[in-house]
């Protein structure tokens, strides 16, 4: 049988107890010190032509979305990035040879380095997204350079798997409840069923390759509190309030508030590995760098190779018709899901059931 595309370099393997309790301890005293943490949509999303690329709902094309559609209280914040931790009290997590020796022996690798590290934080909320993988990372294009979206549709069209750096991702939930907040994967590929790592969830997850793995945050906390609030946006912001409850707040204005017992936190290591000093050298000595005006060129010759209609863009990054062509070609999704969590129905497909 061929193999699909986005399929992870091996399963996910659960672990329990990934942190020590000094090291939890830490975690959460810097989320709840360094706020105010933006919202994950509005870190990575100017429009809906940009998030549609990465997880468009299934049957959704052709359908008019707006942003609002797809909003949720779900928050983020970057606790290094680029290989530099950016506190001073997780220092030795970002650089724990636990976690890289983790995702080095997933790839079978001889070298790595953090690159990575980042945490959600999500109020109760429904499960609106349909199931996306991670960004990308290629030998002069990553994370902290490309937009997310870009990133999506340069895996999907598997036209740069020349440049792909090997990537592991150690993710480790904390959500004190069993009702759904799951997370559902599929490591057999999109169109294959899918499994579940299921709550309740302390300090436990998996060490993952979910850069070529579909997944999805199931909805979490208690339903009758799941409706996204009144007034948030892109802009919307979460900071504690004290130990044991969560604020989110537009423009000012507090629109919400959670106890930190409906809460559910994941923590995303991530680590570049290499297979050998030469693969390690390539990398870092730049001998075989991706632009991004590459990948454009690289797509754009193989939208006319496929004889798919488009305008020329002056703006590849910027030109939204440009962007929902490149969805539209090489447009994959998951199209099986478990029975006992399934995707909650956006607004617009709420009002066209």
């Amino acid at each position: 049988m061929k193999r699909h595309p986005i399929t992870p370099v091996a399963p996910p393997r659960l672990l329990e107890n990934v942190f020590s309790q000094d090291e939890v301890r830490r975690l959460f005293e810097v989320l709840r010190t360094r706020g105010p943490w933006r919202m994950v949509a509005g870190i990575y999303f100017k429009t809906v032509e940009e998030l549609l690329a990465i997880s468009m709902p299934l049957g959704g094309e052709g359908r008019e979305y707006k942003m609002s559609d797809f909003l949720t209280p779900s928050f983020r914040g970057f606790l290094g990035n680029n290989g530099m931790p950016y506190e001073e009290e997780i220092h030795d997590i970002f650089y724990s040879k636990k976690l890289l020796d983790l995702v080095k022996s997933m790839h079978g690798a001889q070298y790595g380095a953090p690159f990575l590290f980042q945490f959600n934080l999500s109020g109760p909320s429904h499960g609106l997204e349909h199931g996306h993988f991670d960004g990308g990372s290629w030998r002069g294009m990553d994370p902290t350079n490309t937009p997310a979206w870009l990133m999506n549709i340069m895996v999907k069209s598997g036209l740069f798997d020349a440049w792909a750096v090997k990537a592991g991702q150690v993710i480790t939930y904390f959500y004190d409840s069993d009702i759904d907040g799951g997370f559902t994967y599929w490591p057999d590929g999109p169109d294959l069923p899918p499994k579940r790592l299921v709550p309740p969830f302390d300090n436990n997850g998996v060490l993952t390759h979910n850069q070529r793995m579909f997944h999805r945050g199931e909805g979490s906390g208690p339903r009758e509190l799941r409706k996204a609030p009144e007034g948030i946006s892109l802009t919307s912001v979460i900071e504690a309030d004290g130990a044991d409850s969560w604020v989110v707040s537009t423009d000012g204005k507090p629109i919400a508030r959670y106890a930190h017992r409906h809460m559910r936190t994941l923590f995303h290591y991530d680590a570049h590995v290499f297979t050998d000093m030469t693969d390690v050298k390539r990398y870092y000595d730049h001998t075989d760098d991706l632009t991004r005006d590459m990948a454009f060129d690289i797509m754009i010759a193989d939208l006319k190779r496929r004889g798919v209609p488009f305008e020329m863009p002056t703006d590849p990054s910027n030109d939204q018709a440009f962007i929902a062509v490149l969805t539209r070609t090489y447009a994959m999704r998951p199209t099986v899901y478990p029975p006992e969590a399934m995707p909650d129905l956006v607004g617009a497909d709420r009002e066209a059931a």
